[in-house]
């Protein structure tokens, strides 16, 4: 701080400078005060859910079936398991989120958290999937935006699948309402001599969204069973997982 002197007795000197003194520890103590109540201010809620809590959104084994049990080490992921060249691709740009969630078991690959699983009945070919991923609100609003107009516009498209043509006919699948929204399709992919069916739905509550699939064999258990009791433990889960984000 910066003071000009006038010409005078020290003793005004001396209480000039005392109340100098006193008026810079004010100053002081004023800022102090506010930091304190900066740092006491309590922190913004997250906008978006943790890679643990996406962990704990997923189903159990034990909540879909009897007979149910998580396939270890299993992901969805094609790109991520090592497998992209399984993956459905040269789709029209509007039947793209199906592509990617078929691809990846998310809408998007932009996600702040993920999680997935694998479960299996032994014995049967039926698999179930889940995937659990995290999104800023807003963008995860647009991706449920997104995969319902591909839903509804892409009843039939062409793409490819490891060098083959394949033929994808997409349809609706009523499912209960869950979390924020809930949409449900049947996917049938036809690649070859090899045919592929799925019953999927997906659930958005804030910016968290779970996916649940079922990849069914036309032998032995369809696997609806627990498709319906895992979607409804799922939506359970993914609402408290994201109870606390904006």
């Amino acid at each position: 701080m910066h003071v000009s002197l006038r010409h005078g007795a020290i003793a005004g000197l001396a209480i000039s400078s005392l109340l100098l003194i006193s008026a810079c520890d004010g100053g002081s103590d004023s800022a102090k005060a506010s930091g304190s109540k900066t740092k006491n201010a309590p922190p913004a809620p997250p906008t978006y859910i943790s890679s643990k809590q996406a962990e704990q959104a997923l189903v159990t084994g034990a909540e879909l079936a009897e007979g149910w049990q998580r396939e270890p080490d299993t992901i969805i992921d094609k790109k991520a398991a090592g497998a992209e060249e399984e993956s459905l691709k040269g789709v029209r740009k509007a039947c793209a989120p199906l592509a990617e969630i078929l691809n990846s078991g998310r809408p998007d690959a932009d996600h702040k958290a993920t999680a997935q699983a694998v479960f299996y009945k032994k014995g049967e070919e039926t698999n179930l999937a889940q995937d659990v991923s995290g999104y800023p609100r807003a963008q995860a609003v647009g991706l449920m935006s997104g995969l319902r107009t591909a839903i509804k516009e892409c009843g039939s498209f062409d793409g490819t699948m490891s060098g083959k043509k394949a033929k994808v006919k997409v349809t609706t699948l009523e499912v209960p309402k869950y979390g924020d929204e809930s949409v449900g399709y049947a996917i049938s992919i036809t690649s070859d001599d090899m045919v592929m069916d799925f019953d999927m739905a997906t659930v958005r509550s804030v910016g968290g969204i779970t996916t649940l699939r079922n990849n069914y064999s036309d032998t032995g258990d369809r696997g609806k069973g627990a498709f319906n009791e895992g979607l409804a433990h799922a939506a359970e889960k993914l609402k408290a997982a994201t109870a606390k984000t904006v």
